[in-house]
């Protein structure tokens, strides 16, 4: 099988960068520039939200660096299926829509992901 044309994006994050900016109303503007509403409600369903942040924030730069546009972290949306699975969802304005294939890990500490498009 040929892999030509596939972009492969990767992030690794500390979970402690989002644990040292704890979710209250001074940080407001940094997570309402990153996380969609729906995410951020994902994300509130858990005890320690602050993982699943970190995993979510790695799924967006790696799609980030598959792409070959210019593209905002809030324009790109990660939603869970019903087995828990992430999805990738990037609201744009031009009709190539792409469907980049994600995967998420995280630990208390750290937090990695990965992103193909083709």
């Amino acid at each position: 099988m040929a892999i030509e044309n596939l972009n492969v994006g990767t992030d690794v994050i500390e979970v402690k960068r989002f644990r040292n900016k704890p979710l209250n109303d001074r940080n407001a503007g940094f997570y309402h520039s990153v996380f969609t509403k729906s995410e951020m409600m994902y994300c509130a369903r858990y005890s320690d939200p602050y993982p699943h942040l970190a995993g979510i924030f790695a799924a967006k730069e790696s799609i980030i660096k598959c792409l070959d546009k210019p593209t905002k972290m809030i324009d790109i949306e990660i939603i869970h299926g019903q087995h828990g699975k992430p999805k990738a969802v990037i609201h744009r304005k031009r009709k190539n829509m792409i469907s980049p294939q994600i995967s998420i890990s995280h630990t208390k500490s750290l937090a990695i992901a990965v992103a193909i498009t083709k």
